[in-house]
């Protein structure tokens, strides 16, 4: 995975952190850096943190469980930094990267479909499994 000159997306989900991969990405030579956390002002207080020339880096408000979110963080992303290179879910169980080498520069609808699969595959990777509650056990009489 190239890290050098790649515009990264990082989206934090709760019980996560973004603040170690947000850092590694940016010692690594990103061209630029989005985090995103659903806690408000965690994201821009990093943002502001490791922001520097060369490597802008970009904080946001945001749940990725939400497809809404997931486009917004993408319009943002490209606005600000340019074409998204790899998308990085951080979650309570770790992390996973995502690298969108595949898909075309400018995401249509039907990429954007590609994305909100992959970035779910993300989720389900870095989340602990839900527990579900035992069956009643039908007493003896």
């Amino acid at each position: 995975m190239r890290v050098s000159g790649a515009v990264v997306v990082i989206a934090v989900l709760d019980g996560g952190s973004g603040a170690g991969l947000a850092r590694r990405f940016t010692a690594a030579g990103a061209a630029g850096v989005l985090i995103a956390d659903q806690h408000v002002g965690v994201a821009e207080d990093l943002a502001t943190e490791l922001d520097r020339p060369g490597c802008p880096v970009v904080g946001v408000g945001g749940d990725i469980r939400r497809p809404s979110d997931i486009a917004a963080l993408v319009d943002t992303a490209e606005k600000h930094l340019g074409s998204i290179d790899l998308f990085c879910v951080a979650g309570p169980d770790g992390e996973r990267i995502v690298s969108l080498a595949d898909l075309p520069d400018h995401l249509d609808l039907e990429r954007l479909a590609e994305l909100l699969a992959l970035v779910g595959e993300a989720i389900g990777e870095v989340v602990p499994p839900q527990r579900c509650p035992a069956e009643p056990t039908a007493k003896a009489a």
